[in-house]
C-alpha cells in the first residue's frame, strides 16, 4: 500500500468547513473517544493507554461523512470510524495519530419491509428494534449492548448476541447487504450482498466506510426472562444445549458456572450459594416446555425479579463487567467448544472444570451455528491467574489440546480476534477501497505484540456499563 504522507498542519480547517467548527473536537474534548471496553483485558488496557488523535470529527449526514472521507484521503490522514465505543478489543481506538470519525450523527431508518430493514450506519440498534416491533417484527440478531450500540459498530466489531440462539450470528445471513464508500479523494459507492457481506463483518472498520446496512427481520415474539438454577454445571450445560436444539424459541441461553452468578449483584439473591445458572429469554408460549426441560435436568426456574436490570445486561461480555467489578484483577478469554457434538462438549466442560477449578469460570452462550448446529461460545472470566501472560499461554495450550478453539480478546488485530472469511478476497477489497492504507491502520495484518508498552493510569478506568456511559 502507498506510504502515508505527513498531514498538512492546518488540515483540520478543511473539516470544520464541512461539518462546522463545533463538530470538530480537539484537546480535552476528545478524551472520551479514546476509551472503549478494552480495559476488560489487562494486556490491552496497558497497550492502548497512550492512544491519541488530532481531532474527532462528527458528521451529521452521509454527504458530510463522504466529504470527510474525501478530505482524509486528500490530506492522507489516518481515519478511524467509531460508533458508541462498546467494543472490547480496541476496535475503534486509533493506533496512529489522525482523526476519529464519530458516525452516531449519521443515523436513521431508510426502509422497513417484511424481513428487512435498511438503516444508516450510526443508527442505534434499540431504535431499529423499536421500529421493527411497531411493524410486528424484530431483529434476527442484535448485540446485548443494543441500547447504545450502532448498526455499523455492531457489524464491524461484533459477531452475534441476542437472537443468535435461534437465528445464528452475523454470518448466518442476518446482514443482508451493505453499502460502503471508498477512501479516496473522490469516494465511490460499493454495494455488497449475499456472501460478499462477510468481507466486512467483524473487520473493525478496516475495510470501507459503511453508509447503509440492511439487516434481517423475523416475526416478533413475546419473551419471558428466567433464572434457571442447577446444582451441577454439566446438567446445566445439557439443559442449555437441548433447549437451543428444541422447539422452544429461545433468544438467549447463557450458562454461568458458579461463582459467576454471585458476582451479578442485582440477581445474586436469587441464586443459592454454589449454584450454577442458566439465564434464559424465551417465548412465553413455550414457558411450560422450557420449565419441563429444566426440571428434567434438575433445574429450578425462577422468574426474573421485578425492578432488576434487564436480563440482557448480564450475558455475553456483560458477564466480564460483573466479574471485573467483583475481582478487579481478573481477566477473560473467548473460546469455541465442540459444535454439533453434545457429548464432546460435555467432556470439554468437565476437563476444564477439573483442571482450572475456580480459575477458568465457564460462561457459555448456547447459539445456533451458520450450518444449523448447536454452537457453544465461551466467554469465561479468568480469576487468580499468576503471571498473567505466561499462565494464559499455558491455559490456551491446554484448551487447544481438548479441541476447544481459542480466540484472543487481548489483541487489537483482526486476525487474532477471530477473523471469519476469505482472506484473499478480503485483502483484494481492502486494496480497492483503501488504496492509501489510512483506514484504521495497524488493525489488519500485524502482530499484536509490536512494541506497545504504555502503562494505564488505573484512575482513568471507568467501570460503568455501556448503558450508563451512553447517558454522558
Amino acid at each position: 500500500m502507498t506510504t502515508v504522507a505527513e498531514p498538512q498542519s492546518d488540515y483540520l480547517e478543511d473539516f470544520k468547513d464541512v461539518v462546522g467548527a463545533d463538530q470538530v473536537l480537539e484537546g480535552r474534548k476528545i478524551s472520551r473517544y479514546l476509551r472503549d471496553f478494552s480495559w476488560y483485558s489487562p494486556i490491552l488496557e496497558n497497550a492502548l493507554a497512550d492512544t491519541t488523535v488530532d481531532a474527532v470529527i462528527r458528521p451529521g449526514s452521509v454527504e458530510e461523512l463522504t466529504a470527510v472521507v474525501a478530505l482524509a484521503a486528500r490530506n492522507q490522514v489516518p481515519i478511524t470510524l467509531r460508533g458508541s465505543g462498546t467494543g472490547n478489543y480496541g476496535q475503534s481506538l486509533p493506533l496512529e495519530q489522525g482523526i476519529v470519525v464519530d458516525i452516531k450523527g449519521v443515523a436513521g431508518i431508510l426502509e422497513l419491509e417484511e424481513g428487512r430493514v435498511s438503516v444508516l450506519p450510526g443508527t442505534v440498534i434499540k431504535n431499529i428494534e423499536s421500529a421493527a416491533n411497531a411493524a410486528g417484527q424484530e431483529l434476527a440478531v442484535m448485540p446485548s449492548t443494543y441500547r447504545v450500540a450502532t448498526a455499523s459498530g455492531f457489524i464491524s466489531g461484533g459477531s452475534g448476541g441476542l437472537g443468535a440462539a435461534a437465528h445464528g450470528d452475523l454470518w448466518s445471513n442476518n446482514i443482508l447487504a451493505v453499502e460502503l464508500i471508498t477512501v479516496e479523494e473522490t469516494p465511490r459507492t460499493i454495494r455488497l450482498e449475499g456472501d460478499d457481506v462477510n468481507l466486512v463483518l467483524h473487520m473493525y472498520g478496516t475495510v470501507g466506510v459503511l453508509t447503509r446496512i440492511e439487516m434481517r427481520l423475523v416475526p416478533m415474539r413475546t419473551y419471558a426472562a428466567d433464572i434457571v438454577v442447577f446444582d451441577d454445571f454439566e446438567q446445566c450445560c445439557r439443559f442449555g444445549w437441548d433447549l437451543v436444539a428444541s422447539d422452544v424459541h429461545t433468544r438467549l441461553a447463557s450458562l454461568q458456572q458458579a461463582p459467576i452468578g454471585a458476582m451479578m449483584t442485582p440477581i445474586a439473591a436469587q441464586i443459592p450459594d454454589g449454584a450454577h445458572v442458566a439465564l434464559v429469554w424465551s417465548d412465553v408460549e413455550h414457558a411450560d416446555a422450557m420449565a419441563s426441560l429444566a426440571g428434567h435436568y434438575g433445574g429450578t426456574v425462577t422468574p426474573w425479579p421485578e425492578g432488576t436490570k434487564h436480563i440482557t445486561q448480564f450475558p455475553y461480555s456483560h458477564t466480564i463487567l460483573w466479574s471485573r467489578k467483583a475481582v478487579p484483577d481478573s481477566s477473560w478469554l473467548q473460546c469455541e467448544y465442540a459444535a454439533g457434538d453434545r457429548e464432546r462438549f460435555i467432556e470439554q466442560v468437565r476437563a476444564v472444570s477439573e483442571r482450572y477449578a475456580g480459575v477458568f469460570l465457564q460462561h457459555i452462550e448456547i447459539n445456533t451455528s451458520p450450518s444449523g448446529d448447536v454452537r457453544c461460545m465461551g466467554i469465561p472470566p479468568l480469576v487468580d491467574l499468576p503471571d498473567h501472560e505466561a499462565a494464559l499461554d499455558e491455559l490456551i495450550a491446554y484448551c487447544t489440546g481438548l479441541g476447544i478453539s481459542l480466540l484472543n480478546p487481548h489483541s487489537f488485530v483482526v486476525e487474532e480476534g477471530g477473523f471469519v472469511g476469505d482472506t484473499g478476497r478480503m485483502l483484494d477489497l481492502k486494496r480497492d477501497v483503501d488504496p492509501l492504507g489510512i483506514l484504521n491502520p495497524g488493525k489488519l495484518g500485524k502482530s499484536f505484540f509490536s512494541a506497545r508498552d504504555a502503562t494505564v493510569v488505573a484512575a482513568d478506568r471507568d467501570m460503568r456499563a455501556p448503558e450508563q456511559l451512553a447517558r454522558d
